[in-house]
């Protein structure tokens, strides 16, 4: 094939892409926000590659058919879609699924954490991300982040029966882990994984509750901060991975995997 046969190829395999028919979507029942649902199938479409990089989005229209809703809900999922980076729009033309999605911003969604196997796949990138920060704040906390550290265990603390006041604290103590880290990336990427797990961590503590791993998960935290107190950054690194480790394993032993 010449060079113009492989332009004209090019172009016709880009069309057949863009207007790849789209099959239908889920019924939406009745969730709580119409707008997210939509957001979150087009999503699980994107992602899976069921629509395809470069595939145009159905018309607002039509996609408002098929949901069973107004054309401004289905402009609010695209603009949700549009600010995790998925989807472009084109004036005129259409909106499309991104091409370049491998640099859309970084991002676990709630949803993500409904399966076991996403849960334990996000617990695994805490492991290797809090197990570096905890090193990081042996290393380079200050005597105020250490107080801070004391005061944040101080908090985890709670009668076992306490769960739901357990769980926030035991999210808050992790992020001042990452705050005595010093280090404004480890801070941002544990904010934001904290926000999403923190349900998943409720869950953990309320099932675990009146067991004896309430108790082995404040002894955790103290080994964390008695080793980021004697600037051991071996030793931290290693409390932090053993805790983590821990909980992905009374995840399983909870739900049976």
């Amino acid at each position: 094939m010449n060079g113009l046969g492989r332009i004209v190829h090019s172009r016709e395999s880009r069309r057949q892409a863009m207007n790849k028919p789209v099959a239908a979507f889920e019924n939406l029942g009745r969730p709580e926000n119409l707008a997210d649902e939509i957001a979150q199938q087009l999503r699980d479409r994107i992602l899976k590659e069921t629509l395809g990089p470069g595939q145009r989005l159905p018309t607002e229209q039509a996609l408002g058919a098929q949901f069973g809703v107004s054309r401004n809900v289905v402009r609010e999922a695209i603009a949700r879609l549009k600010l995790t980076g998925l989807v472009e729009t084109r004036h005129g033309v259409g909106t499309f699924v991104k091409r370049d999605l491998a640099n859309r911003p970084f991002e676990v969604e709630q949803d993500d954490l409904l399966e076991f196997k996403q849960l334990i796949d996000v617990y695994r990138l805490r492991v290797e991300i809090e197990s570096g920060a905890a090193a990081l704040a042996a290393t380079h906390r200050t005597t105020a982040q250490l107080e801070a550290l004391k005061e944040a265990l101080k908090q985890d603390d709670h009668p076992a029966e306490d769960w739901e006041a357990g769980a926030n604290s035991a999210v808050d103590f992790h992020l001042a882990v990452a705050q005595a880290s010093n280090n404004p990336y480890f801070v941002r990427i544990m904010g934001h994984l904290s926000s999403v797990i923190r349900d998943a961590v409720r869950t953990l503590r309320f099932r675990s509750s009146g067991t004896p791993r309430i108790l082995e998960i404040h002894a955790e935290h103290e080994r964390i901060v008695q080793a980021i107190e004697k600037q051991d950054a071996n030793a931290a690194r290693q409390a932090m991975r053993d805790h983590l480790e821990n909980g992905i394993n009374s995840y399983r032993n909870l739900f049976g995997n």
